[in-house]
């Protein structure tokens, strides 16, 4: 959520069209076979032929990606993110941990993968975690220092020297869809992972509203930031592809008509991996694809609302192809050897 809206704010010091763009086979598989999709922001967006992928293509250079990341300064980037570090945020980083530790009871090492100004991580610090994050900005450690926020690495993973197979989780979240190649960066990510680690990832949802009714905002989610743009298929496909296992998906979000009818857009996480359906988790918090401010039990007007309207029109027609929300959310586990 945060990257999100810093986005936005990037988005004033970048030039309307970058120049020098280059064609790209798929990112994930690495086909030359793609047909157009759409245009977002006045930057073409390609389907890959082979896996249905979803790329800003032609694709940006790594100077790009640096022209576009250093539009400000350090004192800005640190006056951004403590302004949208607010309590809903933080309330939102502590559902995601208890539903990590749903999953790895037994605190360990966690990394937070372009943790920016770390306010995820320090979370996971204060429950206990061995928690590390890293980012390529050196405005991300100012802003750890200013908090007195310890273990946050600054630069490149084999910069740092992380020793492979340290961590028993690992989180990134709002962050592939900016890479340049994901799939090659995320198998580099893995091999900090344990055998039997958590690997949990989220990403923009390209199978959302917004898109579908050829709005070119797509929750400020355009291009050239992002340049990657995944459903749940080429999501789960990427995590096939690198080696993972026990993959779950789940929303983060939720249409605001959806919510309003207090539908639940999708299965617990807990459940999904076996630990109960009616756990003490699910009736706090609801499920890992509830947003954080529908509850569970509607006055029966509302109730009888929804179900009429689920009846003669949803579920019919459209609820399948709405259901989804606005972020993609995967959690996976690498293989015991």
């Amino acid at each position: 959520m945060i990257q999100a809206v810093a986005t936005s704010e990037l988005q004033d010091g970048v030039s309307s069209k970058l120049s020098g763009l280059v064609n790209s086979n798929c990112p994930l598989c690495n086909s030359p076979k793609s047909r157009f999709e759409t245009t977002i922001a006045t930057y073409q967006l390609d389907k890959c032929e082979n896996c249905d992928f979803v790329f800003m293509n032609p694709r940006c250079t790594p100077e790009h990606l640096e022209e576009i990341y250093t539009v400000r300064d350090e004192e800005e980037l640190v006056e951004l993110y403590a302004k949208i570090a607010s309590a809903s945020v933080i309330a939102e980083y502590q559902q995601k941990l208890e539903r990590i530790e749903a999953l790895v009871p037994n605190k360990g090492r966690l990394l937070d993968f372009a943790c920016a100004a770390g306010y995820f991580f320090e979370q996971a610090q204060n429950r206990g975690w061995d928690a590390h994050g890293c980012d390529i900005g050196q405005w991300a450690n100012r802003a750890a220092k200013e908090r007195g926020l310890k273990n946050l690495h600054v630069g490149m993973l084999d910069e740092i020297g992380f020793e492979p197979e340290s961590f028993d989780v690992i989180y990134a979240a709002q962050v592939f869809e900016h890479l340049l190649s994901p799939k090659v960066d995320l198998a580099n990510l893995l091999r900090l992972l344990k055998p039997g680690g958590l690997l949990y990832i989220d990403v923009p949802n390209y199978q959302t509203l917004p898109i579908m009714l050829g709005r070119d905002d797509f929750m400020l989610n355009e291009p050239p930031q992002h340049i990657n743009y995944f459903t749940p298929s080429t999501l789960r496909q990427m995590l096939q592809d690198v080696g993972m296992e026990k993959i779950k998906l789940t929303s983060d979000g939720g249409l605001k008509w959806e919510n309003l009818l207090g539908r639940p857009i999708t299965s617990d996480i807990a459940s999904a991996y076996g630990l109960g359906e009616d756990s003490q988790e699910d009736r706090k918090h609801g499920s890992p694809g509830d947003d954080a401010n529908v509850v569970s039990t509607r006055p029966g007007l509302k109730q009888s609302l929804k179900s009429m309207v689920k009846a003669t029109l949803i579920e019919p027609v459209f609820y399948n192809r709405f259901r989804v929300g606005m972020n993609l959310a995967a959690y996976s586990f690498k293989p015991v050897k």
